[in-house]
């Protein structure tokens, strides 16, 4: 299907192809993920809390730098793509990515000698900053069968990765192999996921259109806005884990990261969802300005509505999962991951309202929130950290993430002229009332409340209609 007849969508037959390609969006990603899941769970296992930690501040130090191959090339081109702008556009987002990752890697190898890190983690961070071509140019591909509304095509790529990442972690664990051995395994596995997407792209008769040196300007200018907000997005995402490690250590560090990264792994259907209405709402807000308010509004309601149900599920049954996920040697994290997935309900609205301005050309007030939420999540870290440990950067996390939640959506208010929130604010009363059960007796929530919350929360959802204005 060529992008013409993309745009001659009717509603119905959008509605379907939408409905197609987040299922086959997140099916890849989750099928993908799951295997990446479970190998970091028998990672954490075999590696311990502090070594774990490690692990975890070498992929945290790289992210930090991943704003710079990515430079908003992914979001524009889709963008573009969805609005039948600019036909050369992968090539040229290709090309600018290649260049950008071989700038990360050397900011990310001059940033090494700032730090204290000893020669180990030095190591560990020189050889994985490779894999910024190898993402770079994967993330490419993706965005460009995202903006096709074709991620279905990518669903074999995901998977074969995913399985052959598992397969290497299981022979290094049965190996007892060490650190650099799974790193070079995660980098296999990013270099085969590319592999498998240009395979993909060629094999559906897909080329690539040349492009001249003149329309890099003009790519690099519009994307321009994005790179301060990925930059301060980044800080804001990944620096806390530097920060724990910095202030309680490495297992602080392992502790943290079995929390946050659990509480981040239901993400993935929020994810998946907006990054496949993207291209909807871009074309929408310049086509039918109306038929995009409606939509966002009902994406809405099912994004954040049935979040606090998980969130009530796993804040009342924290210590089980962590026991069976991770082992005892991670006891402690149930404590933070019973704070920290309160972030959750706010991140699936958030992943939302980010893609809805960003559609509507309105970067530049992403980066200021994105620049407030740094400063306060920072302010909050260096206050909570000493006095809480790890469990102070979940409270950091949940409180930035509401603060995003409702700064953003007045933004979107102003710009869509409806009341968005007011709608929404009923469901935040019962979880508000079993966090305060938990937090009061949580012998009992553990027992009897989480589960009397979630009947009860699931009924009031199923049987409330949303107020749409």
């Amino acid at each position: 299907m060529n992008k013409t007849e993309v745009q001659n969508f009717q509603p119905s037959t959008l509605t379907r192809k939408i409905l197609g390609n987040s299922i086959a969006l997140f099916s890849s990603q989750l099928l993908a993920k799951v295997f990446r899941v479970v190998a970091n769970f028998l990672l954490a296992r075999y590696l311990g809390p502090e070594n774990f930690g490690i692990w975890t501040l070498v992929l945290t130090f790289t992210e930090l730098f991943r704003f710079i191959p990515d430079f908003g090339l992914e979001r524009t081109l889709v963008r573009r793509m969805a609005r039948n702008e600019n036909r050369s556009g992968l090539s040229a987002t290709l090309f600018l990515r290649g260049l950008f990752s071989g700038l990360a890697i050397l900011a990310i190898w001059g940033a090494l000698f700032l730090t204290g890190y000893n020669q180990n983690v030095r190591l560990f961070l020189y050889l994985y900053s490779l894999s910024f071509f190898l993402q770079s140019v994967s993330g490419a591909f993706s965005a460009y069968f995202q903006a096709q509304l074709k991620s279905a095509a990518l669903i074999w790529a995901y998977t074969a990765s995913g399985v052959l990442y598992l397969l290497l972690v299981l022979t290094g664990i049965l190996g007892q192999q060490n650190t650099i051995f799974f790193l070079s395994a995660l980098l296999a596995t990013e270099g085969i996921l590319l592999t498998l997407f240009a395979f993909t792209f060629f094999k559906k008769g897909e080329k690539l259109t040349p492009f001249s040196f003149g329309e890099l300007g003009p790519m690099v200018k519009e994307a321009t806005p994005f790179v301060v907000w990925l930059g301060l997005g980044t800080i804001y995402y990944r620096m806390d884990t530097l920060l724990v490690y910095h202030f309680v250590g490495e297992k602080g560090a392992g502790l943290y990261a079995a929390c946050f990264r659990l509480s981040e792994g239901f993400l993935l259907i929020a994810t998946a969802a907006a990054s496949s209405l993207f291209p909807v709402f871009s074309r929408l807000q310049t086509e039918n300005n109306k038929e995009f308010v409606s939509l966002f509004q009902k994406s809405f309601f099912w994004f954040f509505v049935p979040a606090p149900l998980i969130a009530i599920l796993i804040m009342g049954l924290s210590h089980s999962i962590i026991n069976f996920l991770y082992g005892q040697a991670f006891a402690p994290a149930a404590a933070g991951l019973s704070v920290i997935i309160w972030s959750v309900p706010f991140m699936f609205a958030n992943i939302l309202s980010t893609k809805a301005i960003v559609a509507c050309n309105k970067e530049t007030s992403i980066t200021k929130i994105t620049a407030l939420n740094l400063v306060i999540n920072l302010g909050l870290n260096f206050y909570l950290l000493p006095r809480y440990g790890f469990i102070g950067a979940c409270w950091a996390t949940v409180a930035t993430e509401a603060l995003n939640f409702f700064l953003q959506f007045l933004v979107l208010q102003k710009l869509l002229g409806k009341k968005l929130l007011t709608p929404a604010l009923p469901y935040l009363l019962p979880p508000a009332a079993a966090g305060l059960w938990f937090v009061l007796h949580p012998a009992s929530f553990q027992t009897a409340g989480v589960w009397l919350f979630s009947f009860g929360y699931l009924t009031f959802f199923l049987n409330r209609k949303p107020r749409l204005q």
